[in-house]
């Protein structure tokens, strides 16, 4: 593929998605990468941002007006004369044909924003890229259609697991020219739920990791053995009331260990909720609720740990763990790591040999898990090191962005 221009229309700038720019940086790519206006959404992934070592070829720009996706009349007009109507002079037929399609459809605020984005598209952009098939892909798929360019996005898990709007998930993956998806479970999902064409156009690409920037593994020589587990959000979905119930059997078992539980909800009401439930257990003095970290700090606690834990199971609404992120790191520093069987994950963590998995919701299963791993430090080095090397061989950046670049490639050459 050409080394021409990319341009990335996302919701927010995961450090997954942040490595995967810099990896097509390094390639001679240049990336654009376009966030949402909001201060409230974009300045914690600035701040995330600033704090990597940024190439001179990506550039990030929050100019996403995701404010019209529920603003009053008044703006939406305004903003059509000062942003759609420069689009709409330039690609006139384009313009009126797409507009008349997302009136039919009841997107077309997410249109007017795609317009806006457009407007402000390098010219030289080959290809428009989204990850999470939600409200800011919607516009990205229409800012793409307004110049003329292939579309593709990647799927990962609550996007269409629980779609706010069905019908646009749908639309979405019909008219992208490329649709990607973390993991097989997904593919089938995907062909089950929007229609069997997908079994054909969706390309598994499981997601990667920089390995070589991941801390080296250092375990605490100090204390009971610890466990540690990363429950982004503490959404229901990360299963951290299965694992407060689990330590409490192995407390009973009279197993020794400290857990750490890293995360925390915007609200808080979370975070205290699982508090309450640990002094409720009388487990204060082994379970700990760190609150959130930064992604550095959190990578230097999993990488002191002596077993890493997430207890994926399905919320009552639906959504599920696609292939953790958290889960590819621990396993790829090395760590001993425990999931389930849910989802994706089983494409990660083959039991016995990388891992172990237990049945989702199970407490007297995982704290069983846990307590052979504590107690078996052979098995549990063993089980840390394949591991290691199943994260590195197979969910490495270095391969996700080459899997990426060959569907492009095709798109733009008409395979």
């Amino acid at each position: 593929m050409d080394r021409g221009r990319i341009t990335y229309i996302l919701g927010f700038l995961p450090t997954y998605v942040l490595r995967e720019v810099l990896e097509l940086a390094s390639r001679g790519y240049r990336v654009d990468v376009f966030l949402p206006d909001s201060e409230e959404i974009s300045e914690f992934w600035m701040d995330i941002i600033s704090s990597e070592e940024m190439l001179d070829s990506v550039s990030v720009h929050r100019i996403v007006p995701v404010r019209l996706y529920s603003c009053s009349p008044g703006p939406l007009v305004s903003f059509f004369m000062s942003e759609c109507v420069p689009v709409l002079i330039r690609h006139p037929l384009r313009f009126l044909r797409l507009a008349a399609e997302a009136l039919r459809t009841r997107s077309f605020r997410f249109f007017l924003a795609g317009a806006g984005v457009a407007r402000r598209m390098s010219p030289d952009t080959l290809i428009v890229h989204s990850h999470f098939a939600r409200t800011v892909a919607f516009s990205g798929m229409w800012a793409a259609g307004l110049l003329g360019l292939p579309f593709t996005v990647t799927t990962h898990a609550v996007d269409i697991f629980v779609p706010r709007r069905e019908d646009l998930v749908d639309r979405l993956l019909r008219r992208a020219e490329g649709v990607m998806t973390i993991s097989w479970f997904n593919r089938s999902y995907m062909a089950g739920r929007y229609g069997e064409e997908l079994l054909e156009k969706a390309r598994v690409t499981h997601l990667g990791l920089d390995c070589e920037s991941l801390p080296e593994r250092s375990p605490v020589l100090d204390g009971p053995p610890l466990v540690v587990c990363t429950a982004s959000g503490l959404v229901e979905k990360k299963g951290v009331s299965v694992l407060i119930e689990a330590c409490a059997v192995l407390k009973d078992m009279g197993i020794d260990f400290r857990c750490l539980v890293i995360g925390a909800d915007r609200p808080g009401a979370l975070l205290e909720k699982y508090r309450r439930m640990v002094r409720e257990k009388g487990l204060d003095d082994r379970v700990e609720f760190t609150g959130a970290m930064r992604a550095g700090s959190v990578l230097s606690t999993v990488a002191g740990a002596d077993l890493f834990v997430l207890p994926s199971v399905k919320a009552l609404n639906g959504d599920m763990d696609g292939i953790p992120v958290s889960l590819m790191e621990s396993m790829s520093i090395g760590v001993p790591s425990i999931s389930t069987w849910i989802s994706g994950i089983p494409e990660l963590v083959e039991d016995g040999v990388s891992g172990l998995l237990v049945q989702p919701g199970d407490p007297a299963g995982l704290a069983e898990a846990m307590a052979r791993l504590l107690s078996d430090r052979e098995l549990a080095s063993g089980l840390g090191e394949a591991g290691r090397r199943k994260v590195r061989e197979d969910f490495s950046v270095s391969g996700y962005v080459s899997s990426l670049l060959d569907c492009w490639s095709g798109l733009l050459h008409g395979n």
